[in-house]
Order: structure tokens, then sequence, then C-alpha cells
């Protein structure tokens, strides 16, 4: 009898060239028509269901839209395994002033925003330093880093996330807003290079580790947000910004943040949400998702994406998607900002919430995201 090794090798062979050839090498029986064996179909079946308890649109009667929010936002950081963010994060290390084109500069500093966890945050602002300037808060998405957000290519396929327009905070440091840019955990500077060996997912293993501590990778990007905005306004007089216009901006997983940066945070004043809004059931619930990056454990049997975006209101809200967006299609951005309009009526704001269509896929447009945003976000500073 051949030995094991060598059937191994002789089915493993057979296997490849059968793939080859396109024929299907499942060892299994023939699943019975009527048999439902894909744990998918289950899971699916559920999400449709399920009937969130806290929406915005089943709130109890006589409570008005800004208890909702409150009660909302305090639920939703429990869903979330949120701690209470750093109130007071001091910089650790500070790296180097670089001159950039234009008069502008930027320098990198290091916020400890919880024990053992530092958030690298790029500043990018005018030689001359006017006062009470905007701010605009980038993040970007799941790619090589934050440094695209001021034209700074690291890897090949940077070029062309580059042309695409992805360097927006530079342009809004053009624009007179101070640039801040978040490198998102797992991303850039803040990969996991202390873990060895590591998942070939950037985030799985931190992933999979904040789930043993009750929490999600989404509350604990949320947590390093909170910890900016707090370390901001703290800095406002000495940074020469207006803590009163931090407005947010976020790309694919970085606009998936912003999402829900902006729900639990009051104090940003508008946000763009670029290629990151649909229905949750019908997005994140309904692909593959490798990483729990985008998963709130629990999320639909509280809340769906309107109501995410009915906690923002009556502050601007953008989403922004192409028509062709393998991942967030236009489509489901309007199917949300529709089902969001409500919450946004409540506030007399129904002008301050918009669906915004683009020609193409999953991509930043960084023309589209602008206009929109000096249209809606903040027209004042057009």
């Amino acid at each position: 009898m051949p030995s094991a090794r060598f059937r191994l090798y002789r089915d493993a062979i057979i296997g490849r060239v059968n793939r080859l050839f396109g024929q299907s090498n499942d060892p299994y029986p023939t699943r019975p028509s009527e048999a439902r064996l894909s744990p998918h179909l289950g899971l699916r079946a559920a999400m449709a269901a399920a009937i969130p308890s806290h929406a915005f649109t089943s709130r109890p009667a006589g409570q008005s839209a800004p208890e909702w929010q409150g009660n909302a936002r305090q639920h939703l950081r429990i869903l979330m395994g949120m701690e209470e963010p750093e109130a007071a994060p001091h910089i650790i290390a500070e790296g180097p002033t670089i001159e950039l084109p234009d008069g502008l500069s930027r320098r990198t500093i290091y916020l400890r925003v919880r024990p053992e966890t530092d958030v690298p945050i790029t500043l990018i602002e005018p030689a001359e330093k006017q006062t009470a300037r905007p701010v605009f808060i980038h993040l970007a998405g799941s790619t090589s880093g934050v440094h695209l957000g001021w034209g700074e290519a690291k890897v090949p396929i940077d070029h062309l996330r580059l042309e695409a327009g992805a360097a927006m905070a530079l342009e809004a440091a053009k624009r007179g807003y101070l640039a801040v840019c978040i490198e998102q955990l797992g991303f850039g500077e803040r990969a996991e290079r202390d873990l060895s060996p590591t998942s070939s997912d950037p985030i799985a293993d931190a992933s999979n580790h904040a789930l043993l501590l009750g929490r999600s990778l989404m509350g604990d990007k949320a947590m390093d947000l909170i910890a900016v905005v707090n370390w901001l306004t703290t800095q406002a007089e000495s940074l020469k910004l207006d803590a009163e216009k931090l407005y947010l901006f976020g790309h694919s997983a970085g606009g998936s943040m912003a999402f829900y940066g902006a729900a639990l945070e009051p104090r940003i004043a508008g946000v763009l949400c670029s290629g990151s809004i649909g229905r949750i059931r019908d997005t994140v619930g309904a692909r593959r998702i490798s990483n729990g990056d985008a998963v709130v454990p629990g999320i639909l049997k509280s809340f769906e994406a309107e109501d995410i975006v009915a906690m923002i209101a009556p502050r601007p809200f953008i989403g922004l998607s192409g028509k062709r967006d393998h991942i967030f299609p236009y489509d489901g951005v309007a199917d949300v900002a529709r089902r969001a309009m409500p919450a946004y009526e409540a506030f007399d704001a129904s002008d301050k919430i918009h669906a915004i269509a683009c020609e193409g896929g999953h991509r930043y447009y960084g023309a589209e995201s602008w206009k929109a945003w000096e249209d809606v976000i903040a027209p004042d500073h057009a």
C-alpha cells in the first residue's frame, strides 16, 4: 500500500489538476435540496428578522430626539465595549517638522491614549498660523497608512490612490484648515510588529484579542478618536484652532470609523463618510469579512445604520459612494439617508443630510468630496 505521504501528494496533485480544468473538488456528498447547511443562511435569516430595540423610529412616546440620542450613545458605547477615553492624553514623542510645498509643514506627534497604547497624529498646517482655524480630521481606509492623507506614497498601489484624490488632508491644509491625520489601529506605523507570528490579515489578531476583553476594534478606534478630540480641545489656544469647528472625513474603513465616531462624539461638527455607508445587515452582514474590523457585537438587536446617522443629527452628514462600489454601493447610501431623514426632520435639519452618487467603484473621489464638503459640511469656509 502506498505510504500516507505518497497518497497526500497524489491527492493534492489530482485536486490541482481538477481545479485547473474547472472540475469540482468537493469531497462531500451532494447536499439534499431541502437541506440548509451553510451557516450563513441561518444567520442571514436571523438578521432579516432582527428588529432593533433601540431604533430612533421606535423610541418611547414622548421621548424627545435629544433624549433618545443621549440614551442611544450610551448604549452604543456599551455594545462597542468602550472604556472611558483618556481625558488628557499627553505627548510621549514628537517627530521633526518637515517643510512642504505651498508654505505648509507637517509634524507627527505620538499621543499616549491608554496604557501601552500610543496614537501617531500628523498635523499639516501653514507656516503662518491663523487664529481659530477649522480642523479637518482625516481617517484613511485599510490601506498602507494615513500618509496618503498628505500625499506620500510608500507602496506601489499608493500612486493610484493619490491619483484618485486620497490626499484629502493636504488639500484641506491648502484651504486653510488645520489638518489632523490619525493613524488607524493596525495600519501604517501602527501595524503589528511585536507579536510573532502574526496572522496574514493586519488586524485579525487585534480584533480577536479585543474580544477576549469584551471589546471591539471599532470601540478601540472610537476611543482613539475621542482621545484625540480631547487633546485638540485642550490645545486649542496653542494650535490656534476653533474647537467649535472640528470636522471629520473618512474613507472606506476610515469612513466606518468616522460614521461611528461622529455619532459618539457630539463635538464633531460635521462628517463626510466616503465609500463606507450602507445598512449593516446588507454590508457587513452579507459579505466575507476576515478580521472583524467593522463588527459591533449585538448591533442589529439594537440599531441599524440609520440609527447611527440619527445620533449625528442635526450636524451635517454626507454619505458619498460610487455607483459601482462593490462594498458600499451608492444605492445603500441613499437607502440609509432616506431612513435617517425622520431624525433630521425632528431637528428641522433636513437640509443637513445628503447621499452623493459618484461614477465609479470603491475609491477616493477627491473633487466630488470637496464639492459636497463646501456645499454642506462647511459652506462658510468655502
